[in-house]
């Protein structure tokens, strides 16, 4: 049955390829890899694999398969084969609309299923170091035992590994523990061979010819004298080796390979083609590439999640072996250090920091001594210079991270080294498509870039995170090394601008495709491309700020674009912080593209009372003027959406109105859903401004419909189900309300946090007014987290003031409504019916209790001063405080 893509026509019967109807000419070889990857189009297939399919029952070298790929896009055009980095090829003719063989911009990143989780860390416990018991086996491994923490389930799995297969390869990048481990699982394992195991360090080995030499001197067997040394004999010495071996049944552990990686290979394939009872377990930072090699992947130990849960109790901590580690070696070199809950933040901060990379942390630990924690944790910026010292039995290799990098690094090809350098500039990983961009140049194009990646990624120089699509990151400890070799290279200012300019340009291009005025995106595939990119973004926005005119109009362009993706993310103070440290530099020089989108995301922040309301309606104003004058109508819209709901809080209605009726003589019926709900929204908060509360109720059931319909707008849904619960609650149908809150809070998560705050309101709103003061004093202490990301404490500080009142704490009610009406006045905001019952409830207890109106009138005063901080460190909870009941005063 014959395959066709596009222009593209396979033949298998006939093992033709047409393309437009003209027979090409492919190789039996190119056409068998053309093939075999046109019947797995639907995944990405390894290399293992292709060469298997294509030549079976044959061992060849990996560059074949590399020439085939390279023969079958010079026939079919560069972008019909897809390089995965890590992970292999795949066809992509059927999902492009082109293969008449044109040259793409970059090459596309295809669908990749996601791989399998690997194992789940074990816990962390201390392997014996005391000597191992005298073997009744031969052998040379060394009598004792390095410490192993966190590496349980890694040990029980290679040792498993190892029996089951003739070859296994244990990869990692450098100082990820891979020799402690192997030796580890030698020691486990030297009984099982009736010829022990045998451990041959190749790290001195410089020349690839004396790797048989070395092995033999290792394992006392004699090679004869014209084979002892390097030159064309080697063959016949590995053999040689070879055939020595064919009656011995011994485990043989070849540590440190990536240097002479094809020496070894060639001699694993003799050795396991001719000695069947001898396991080999080699360790190297990429893969032989021989036939019967199994990987098994190191990787960094397990640390606690960066949310800091993790950090209030140090034995559970130390289930986490980089924690372990880190308190073993810390107590080792002082005796007095012990792992406590002061200084657990710092220590697991310090190994994230770190990437949880053994030899990474036993260095850093050692400077604890001299530094202290807190001293460790700051100078770690200067972290190849700390990180030096170490074991005196360790290899000189590996007594500095520095050291042990370069050896890393000098095994690189030219192009690699250059890669690698540019890849510093990304902070939190980074697509295909931006290491295509960003690493080329005028003497690397982009198809050399993915072969210098795929190259890095194999030496595990390149982590590949198993998302989808494929995402690449740098260790920590890595991208240090890398900035240092950029500006080595005299490169830093160019590629930190070439990083700025392709950070832009994405944020840009795909904000651009959400809201622009043909604009499809919907919200999860927004967030999907962009919120893992925030890091990248802040980045560049702190690398361009303060510089020159030309890198001030990027600047602009990038925070504009990026200011909805810190919103959705419930990170508006940082996104307002950022526009704001920008905002003087929004002059004629800016793009007026770029300059009114930044004026349209300001009045946007200021909304909900972070900025005076002039400053946010002059800035919507400036936003509309472009929109106006530039006939795009879509961002009009959205404009006029943002000073239309200024307006309603300043009780402007009739202005309000008006702005509402021109955006809605704008919207088509062809829009997303989530922008023709922003008009309804808008409409709601109209009504309901002037408690017009069953009318308001009623448009947004009717926006609750449309977003119905839309089942990916999950913030926009958020934001129309709050202001339900608020109408609900301004009826007094409490039950209600605090229903649908609950199960959108439920569905959600965080997953909205940018909108979530308004949404934990309403509940505790529902929750207090029905009289469960309790239910909405737990639930206060839930949302203040998400309060305070969102620069919302103060928004909400009425409500809390309300629960303050309710359980006796009047002088802490009295403050934080004072502070809660300031804000209030100053955002424009206390004619809102929610800000004057909350007000007017807080009011009614304070007078119920009794005090006199000094009293009143000063803890008045001492709230107007009162900032989030402030109204936050009031409302945690404190077990000390014992409850007070309502008749109770607080002096």
């Amino acid at each position: 049955m014959n395959l066709r893509f596009g222009s593209i026509e396979i033949r298998p019967a006939t093992r033709q390829v047409f393309i437009e109807g003209r027979l090409r000419t492919l190789g039996a070889r190119a056409f068998d890899l053309l093939l075999a990857l046109a019947e797995r189009r639907q995944r990405v297939v390894p290399k293992h694999e292709l060469l298997d399919v294509v030549w079976p029952g044959l061992v060849v070298e990996e560059n074949n398969l590399s020439v085939q790929i390279s023969a079958v896009r010079r026939v079919l055009g560069p972008a019909v084969i897809a390089t995965i980095p890590g992970r292999g090829y795949r066809f992509v003719a059927a999902a492009m609309g082109n293969t008449d063989g044109a040259r793409p911009r970059a090459p596309q990143v295809p669908q990749v299923p996601q791989a399998p989780a690997g194992a789940a860390p074990a816990s962390a416990s201390l392997q014996s170091a005391s000597p191992a018991p005298v073997p009744s086996r031969p052998g040379n491994l060394a009598p004792g035992l390095v410490p192993l923490y966190g590496r349980e389930a890694d040990l029980r799995d290679l040792i498993a590994l190892v029996q089951a297969r003739p070859l296994t390869t244990l990869v990692g990048p450098s100082g990820v523990g891979k020799t402690a481990l192997a030796q580890a699982a030698a020691h486990a394992l030297r009984e099982r061979w009736r010829d022990g195991a045998w451990f041959i360090e190749l790290a001195p080995v410089t020349d690839p010819a004396l790797v048989v030499p070395a092995v033999a001197q290792a394992l006392r067997i004699a090679l004869p004298a014209a084979q002892s040394t390097p030159g064309p004999s080697a063959a016949s010495a590995r053999d040689h080796l070879a055939s020595v071996l064919a009656s011995s049944a011994m485990l043989l552990v070849l540590d440190n390979c990536e240097h002479v990686v094809e020496a070894v290979g060639a001699l694993a394939e003799a050795i396991v083609a001719r000695a069947p009872e001898v396991r080999l377990l080699t360790t190297s930072q990429e893969l032989l590439n021989v036939a019967a090699e199994k990987l098994y992947k190191l990787n960094p130990l397990a640390l606690p999640a960066a949310d800091g849960r993790g950090e209030a109790d140090p034995a559970a901590a130390l289930e986490f072996g980089a924690i372990r580690l880190f308190a073993e070696r810390a107590q080792a070199g002082d005796p007095r250090f012990t792992l406590s809950a002061d200084n657990l933040g710092a220590v697991a901060d310090i190994c994230r920091r770190l990437d949880g990379l053994p030899l990474a942390i036993e260095l850093a630990a050692a400077r604890v001594r001299l530094l202290g924690v807190q001293g460790l944790r700051v100078r770690l910026g200067e972290r190849f210079r700390i990180l030096t010292g170490g074991a005196r039995t360790a290899m000189r290799r590996h007594q500095t991270l520095h050291t042990a990098i370069d050896w890393s690094h000098a095994l690189l090809s030219a192009a690699e080294q250059a890669v690698l350098r540019r890849l510093g500039v990304f902070v939190g990983g980074f697509t295909l498509e931006l290491a295509l961009q960003v690493g080329s140049s005028e003497g690397l194009d982009e198809w050399a870039v993915l072969d210098a990646l795929s190259g890095l990624a194999d030496k595990s120089l390149v982590m590949t995170d198993a998302s989808e699509p494929p995402r690449y990151r740098l260790l920590e400890t890595t991208r240090a090394y890398a900035l240092e070799k950029l500006a080595a290279a005299g490169e830093t200012e160019a590629w930190i601008e070439r990083h700025a300019r392709e950070i832009c340009e994405l944020f840009e291009r795909t904000e651009e495709a959400r809201s622009g005025d043909e604009g499809t995106l919907g919200y999860g595939e927004f967030m999907r491309r962009l919120a893992p990119e925030l890091d990248n973004a802040r980045a560049a926005l702190d690398g361009l700020v303060g510089r020159g005119r030309g890198e001030a109009n990027l600047a602009v362009g990038l925070a504009g674009a990026a200011a909805v993706v810190f919103m959705n993310l419930g990170l508006s103070v940082e996104a307002l912080s950022r526009l704001m440290a920008l905002r003087a530099r929004v002059d004629d020089a800016v793009d007026p593209r770029r300059a009114a989108l930044f004026w349209h995301r300001f009045s946007e922040l200021g909304v909900a009372g972070r900025l005076p309301q002039a400053a946010a309606l002059d800035a919507a104003e400036r936003a509309q003027h472009f929109y106006r004058t530039g006939a795009v109508p879509r961002r009009l819209f959205q404009a006029l959406h943002h000073s239309a709901l200024l307006r309603t809080m300043m009780g402007q209605w009739g202005e309000a109105q008006a702005l509402h009726d021109e955006a809605r003589m704008l919207e088509a019926p062809g829009w997303p859903a989530w922008l023709r709900s922003d008009r309804l929204s808008l409409q709601g908060w109209i009504h309901h401004s002037q408690q017009r509360f069953e009318q308001a109720l009623a448009v947004n059931l009717e926006q609750q419909a449309l977003l119905l319909g839309a089942p990916e707008e999950t913030r926009a849904l958020v934001r129309c189900q709050s202001s339900l619960c608020l109408d609900l609650n301004m009826m007094q149908r409490y039950e209600e309300s605090s229903a649908l809150a609950r199960a959108a809070i439920t569905r959600e998560g965080h997953g909205n946090s940018g909108s979530m705050a308004f949404l934990w309101a309403r509940l505790i709103y529902a929750q207090a007014f029905a009289g469960r003061i309790d239910d909405a004093w737990a639930t206060m202490q839930q949302a203040l987290p998400v309060c305070r990301r969102d620069g919302a404490v103060l928004w909400a500080s009425g409500l809390m003031a309300v629960l303050l009142a309710e359980r006796g704490r009047w002088a802490d009610a009295a403050r934080v409504n004072a502070a809660s009406m300031a804000y209030a006045r100053r955002a424009h905001m206390d004619q809102l019916p929610t800000v004057q019952r909350t007000d007017a409830r807080v009011q009614e207890l304070l007078a119920g209790a009794g005090f006199t109106s000094s009293e009143l009138q000063r803890w008045w005063d001492e709230g107007m001063g009162l900032d989030e901080a402030a109204i936050a460190a009031i409302c945690e909870p404190d077990e000390r405080r014992q409850w007070q009941s309502g008749a109770a005063r607080e002096r």
